[in-house]
């Protein structure tokens, strides 16, 4: 009996490692694309190169990911929902590996910049899709590092391609891009669909066939979650989902919350220097010092994924608010003391030092919660729509933030720019602790009633949790 349960276990270890190897495989591609542009404009812009490009152009090919990503968004929103969420991610990762080959074989600029586009419309199709399919069949313990497993490859996707783009001509780099989703493709044809959305389409069958699959055959536990599932849902009012549930209070007050929680995350400069770090750490003096662009880029994508990494193991044993408050507060420290250091025209190593701090605390937190966010907070009947609408805005406010980011420098110079980094993260802060319910160790239906129950500020929450968490605590 004993070896029987120690086997299950193992086999339901062996199944999270294989959904995060097949979100690996889809969330690295899109991390390469949205870093390819640091390797591909400095080939570009010399007179011999192939595909010459100039200053204009080149903002072009490197903001238009971003500028597609929230089509993306939108589109996987109702794709999830109608088609699957399984059957969304694997169309993706297909549609990513057309875009990697447009870039491969352009001879124009047009056909450069169908690629990029077609990149980041899959981009976003992805993190929606992955994010709603990660969630539903991940266990609690394991849903965290699921939900961030994304992030922690994309980061990766962007070490990787600066590593590549230091050896190797654009085209073959863009070539490379493709694989990572390639393996994506093979591996989804051996995953079943989300049994959560299964019973919603009403393939009971299909459903429980597909939740034993996911809980490692543990036939009880899944025929269990099966039940609960279908009860839940037969509970709920029988009516089309559609644009307007967003409406209602339980869809709409998380969709506030991540909303409020991206634009803060956006103005506290966590994409500003994925985009511009080059130029960040030129402008702090650190090019007297004689390292090369090239190295500061690897550098920083470096600390991104590793700090990405140590924040998916964190989420498996720290909440999320705790995560998220000690990175806004150091975020916001780290802020603070580059906006000083800049003020006072400080030059030397501790720069440098301070802005790599200042990646490491955004990463561990403000940059993975977004994404956990999609996958805990909305309800399952709106969850593909209310998940794509918030990426969509998400994608929308670092676009901006992105493009606004030399006006801002010549308008408040860079220690104005980090004061306002700083604000938004103090901000981010305050956000997170009268709003943000814990969502670590529950079940997606438990975080789906403290929103139906009226619930606003955690603080407030309904007396019954309350009692129940500190019964819980009593009880360990």
């Amino acid at each position: 009996m004993e070896n029987s349960h120690v086997s299950k276990n193992s086999r339901e270890f062996i199944i999270n490692v294989l959904l995060i190897v097949v979100v690996v495989a889809s969330a690295t591609s899109s991390g390469m694309a949205m870093g390819y542009p640091a390797i591909l404009l400095p080939q570009l812009k010399i007179n011999n190169s192939t595909l010459y490009t100039d200053e204009e152009m080149g903002s072009w090919i490197a903001s238009i990911v971003n500028a597609a990503m929230p089509i993306g968004s939108l589109i996987s929103g109702v794709m999830v929902d109608k088609i699957g969420r399984k059957r969304t991610s694997h169309l993706q990762t297909g549609v990513v590996v057309l875009g990697s080959i447009l870039v491969a074989v352009s001879q124009n600029h047009a056909t450069m910049l169908t690629g990029r586009f077609i990149s980041g419309v899959a981009s976003g199709v992805g993190m929606v899709a992955g994010q709603v399919y990660n969630a539903e069949v991940g266990t609690p313990s394991a849903r965290g590092i699921l939900s961030s497993a994304p992030f922690v490859s994309y980061a990766m996707g962007i070490l990787l391609v600066y590593a590549l783009g230091a050896l190797c001509n654009w085209r073959l780099v863009a070539g490379l891009s493709a694989i990572p989703s390639a393996i994506g493709i093979v591996l989804f044809f051996f995953y079943p669909e989300s049994h959560v959305w299964l019973i919603r389409k009403g393939h009971i069958g299909k459903a429980r066939e597909a939740c034993v699959w996911f809980r490692a055959n543990k036939i009880d536990k899944a025929y269990k979650e099966v039940e609960d599932l279908i009860c839940r849902f037969e509970s709920e009012t029988v009516k089309k989902c559609n644009w307007k549930c967003i409406l209602e209070p339980y869809c709409l007050k998380p969709l506030i919350i991540t909303t409020i929680f991206n634009l803060l995350q956006a103005l506290s400069g966590v994409y500003v220097v994925v985009f511009y770090a080059a130029d960040i750490i030129d402008q702090m003096g650190i090019g007297k010092l004689e390292i090369s662009d090239m190295l500061i880029a690897v550098l920083t994508a470096l600390i991104r994924m590793i700090f990405s990494f140590i924040a998916c193991i964190l989420l498996h044993y720290i909440g999320r608010r705790s995560l998220a408050l000690l990175s806004g507060v150091t975020t916001s420290l780290f802020s603070a003391i580059l906006a000083i250091c800049l003020y006072l025209q400080v030059s030397s190593y501790f720069m440098p030092i301070c802005l790599f701090l200042y990646v490491a605390a955004n990463t561990v937190g403000l940059l993975i919660l977004p994404g956990v966010m999609i996958g805990e907070l909305f309800p399952t009947r709106v969850r593909g729509i209310a998940g794509g609408l918030s990426y969509t805005l998400s994608s929308i406010f670092i676009f901006t933030v992105a493009k606004m980011y030399p006006l801002v420098k010549r308008t408040f110079r860079m220690y104005g720019m980090f004061s306002l980094f700083g604000v938004s993260s103090f901000l981010l802060c305050l956000l997170v602790y009268f709003t943000f319910p814990e969502t670590k160790g529950k079940t997606l239906h438990e975080v789906e009633d403290y929103f139906m129950e009226g619930n606003i500020l955690w603080a407030n929450r309904k007396r019954t949790e309350r009692s129940r968490e500190n019964m819980d605590a009593l009880m360990k």
